[in-house]
């Protein structure tokens, strides 16, 4: 075989290759997703149209599933919009907007009043309290836009690779927040934060945390706090010392009714029914005179009946 034509076919299988590897890779990423969206609780996706704009609705099973679909949809360039929710952002070309268990992603440009009347039309929304985990979160340098929501083994495995071998807890309640933060020497910190349902399971895998080297561990009540990536002990423990938990009780019992109430309610009562008793007297006693005069001036009066007038 010439060598030309044996270059040729070496050429061309590069390329199959290059080709093959590509595909490949993008089916991963597809599947990689697809997982990510399913244990964040996809239920439904739709497209609509806002005006002329385009939009992907995605119905989730609750509000947490939302948000973590809208911090992983947003990109390093999105800030904030100004909607009648927190949970909004855009880069000028793409909205993302979190409304209750919706999540909805308009391409293009899109008026604020068609937006937020297409919000509020959407069917089954069902609003719920958000992940406490969120306000666990130092914002103190955080890189914008680089906090994500984990709530299981894909989306760790695809926002904290690094931590992708670890046993956190998912099958037992717990939830993470991971997010990258500035440094002087322009190396980002990676922090992660877990919040367990109990303070014991916290511990329990706050000692399986420190087995790990390269992990800067510290544990504040149910809050797992984990520094990755390298930095130094000084970079780890001032990025830690912000992690501090404080329990937030919510008390939903009805208080007793005041006792001013019903004593007011009372004396209101007795006046009132005095009033309607005094008028029932004076309009007795009206008719039993009227009745009296009626038959002394037509003579129907008996003798017996008569009244004794004395003259003083």
């Amino acid at each position: 075989m010439p060598l030309w034509k044996r270059k040729e076919i070496q050429k061309v299988s590069r390329h199959r290759s290059l080709i093959l590897w590509a595909l490949s890779a993008s089916l991963a990423c597809a599947q990689t997703d697809a997982n990510i969206w399913h244990e964040f609780g996809l239920a439904q996706q739709t497209q609509a149209a806002i005006g002329k704009t385009h939009a992907d609705v995605y119905r989730m099973n609750d509000v947490t599933g939302a948000v973590a679909a809208w911090e992983w949809q947003r990109g390093p360039g999105y800030r904030t919009c100004t909607l009648e929710t927190p949970f909004c952002s855009t880069d000028g070309k793409r909205t993302v907007v979190v409304s209750a268990n919706y999540l909805v992603a308009v391409d293009g440009p899109v008026a604020k009043p068609a937006l937020n009347a297409f919000l509020a039309a959407l069917p089954n929304r069902h609003d719920t309290s958000l992940p406490p985990i969120l306000s666990y979160v130092p914002h103190l340098n955080l890189v914008p836009n680089s906090a994500r929501y984990i709530l299981g083994t894909e989306s760790l495995k695809g926002f904290a690779p690094q931590l992708a071998w670890l046993k956190p807890g998912f099958e037992d309640g717990a939830e993470a927040q991971v997010a990258d933060y500035k440094t002087p020497s322009g190396k980002p910190l990676h922090l992660a934060v877990f919040y367990y349902p109990t303070p014991e399971m916290a511990r329990i895998h706050t000692a399986e945390f420190r087995k790990v080297p390269g992990l800067q561990v510290k544990r504040s009540s149910v809050l797992v706090a984990l520094v990755f990536g390298g930095a130094t002990d000084q970079q780890a423990n001032a990025l830690l010392n912000q992690i501090q938990y404080e329990a937030r009780i919510t008390w939903n019992d009805i208080p007793p009714p005041s006792p001013i109430k019903p004593l007011y309610q009372l004396l209101r009562d007795i006046i009132f029914f005095s009033g309607v008793l005094v008028a029932l007297c004076f309009v007795s006693g009206l008719v039993y005179a009227g009745i009296r005069l009626y038959r002394r001036r037509y003579g129907t009066l008996e003798q017996d009946e008569a009244m004794t007038t004395l003259h003083l």
